[in-house]
């Protein structure tokens, strides 16, 4: 039932340029039937649209042909009818020399799906577990994973939270006998021997607002990791949940420094985030946005119009990005959508 919520925005979107077309012209009301129709033919009905697509999923998880090359895994993560929290982000990267970087693990009704695959990826052990910011659709799936696979380093932001998820994320971190690194803007560290982590912010001062952590959504999204990896002349970009003012302190800040040939689009896709500027400046090649609805289709026009190929798990499934270090990128979705 996930992917029929896609057909909400199509069908608001026909419905509505139907209804115009009429009022405008005077006519009688629009019949709606054919629009629903078209919404059908386009996607399927809500009973049949999971079905739609094929499954890649043995294909992007055979890494037979990925020695020597950067590759991404946007996970496609679930969380039941009772969860209050939505599924969260989770990716896997592993670089070319085969060393394994988990960045968030999703909410802690998801980990046994990110645990799934980086068993099916044949992973024995995270290099770098990377933490973007402490928000229970991020951090809930570590205590799990840390229980199924050794952790070499364990990285974070200085930003600190107070919820009952966090100081699980703590325990099992503590337990897990990780080495812990804490990151600021300007640090930079090597995942694996070929690609360059560049930390663009948060700072490592950290001034916390009037009765945090009440109403603190916004601020500990605007401190998320902003982190872009750099593999010869590729580059990826990793913004966890930024909001838009955030965006644009970046943008000021940096300008041109943030384009990235791959990035993940800030805050599940949504138009809290992903502005105009943000995207002209980061002149992605490659959008992923992980999320359980489609969070805006004014940010997803927005990247199309900027030249950006545009996968969203909630319709690709997993998506898998393989890189070399010259620019070179292939993208592989675990199911066949109409996005691209």
């Amino acid at each position: 039932m996930r992917r029929w919520k896609c057909v909400t925005y199509l069908l608001a979107g026909i419905l509505s340029a139907v209804c115009l077309s009429g009022c405008s012209s005077g006519a009688e009301p629009a019949d709606t039937t054919a629009a629903q129709q078209m919404v059908v033919e386009a996607v399927g009905s809500p009973e049949t649209a999971a079905d739609v697509s094929s499954d890649h999923y043995e294909e992007i998880v055979d890494r037979s042909q990925d020695e020597g090359k950067l590759t991404i895994y946007f996970l496609d993560l679930e969380t039941g009818p009772d969860a209050k929290d939505k599924s969260g982000d989770s990716t896997i990267l592993i670089a070319p020399d085969g060393s394994v970087m988990l960045l968030d693990a999703g909410h802690p009704d998801a980990a046994d799906q990110v645990i799934s695959v980086l068993k099916d990826l044949g992973v024995e052990k995270i290099d770098y577990l990377v933490v973007s910011h402490p928000h229970i659709d991020h951090i809930g799936g570590i205590p799990a994973v840390m229980e199924q696979f050794p952790v070499e380093k364990l990285y974070s932001s200085y930003v600190e939270y107070t919820t009952k998820t966090y100081q699980s994320y703590l325990d099992a971190a503590e337990a897990s006998g990780a080495e812990l690194v804490k990151l600021k803007t300007g640090d930079v560290f090597a995942f694996g021997d070929q690609i360059q982590v560049e930390i663009l912010g948060p700072d490592q001062e950290i001034t916390y607002p009037d009765g945090f952590p009440e109403n603190s959504t916004q601020f500990l999204n605007d401190h998320s990791l902003l982190m872009k990896f750099c593999f010869g002349e590729t580059t990826a970009l990793f913004g966890g949940d930024l909001y838009l003012a955030q965006e644009r302190e970046y943008v000021e800040q940096y300008g041109g420094k943030l384009q990235a040939d791959i990035a993940k689009a800030n805050h599940h896709g949504k138009d809290t985030s992903n502005s105009k500027k943000w995207i002209k400046t980061v002149q992605p090649r490659i959008t992923a946005v992980m999320g359980d609805e489609m969070g805006s289709m004014d940010v997803y026009h927005n990247y199309q119009k900027a030249g950006a190929e545009y996968h969203h798990t909630l319709y690709d499934g997993v998506i898998k990005v393989t890189a070399d270090d010259k620019r070179n990128c292939q993208v592989l979705d675990q199911k066949d959508s109409w996005l691209n």
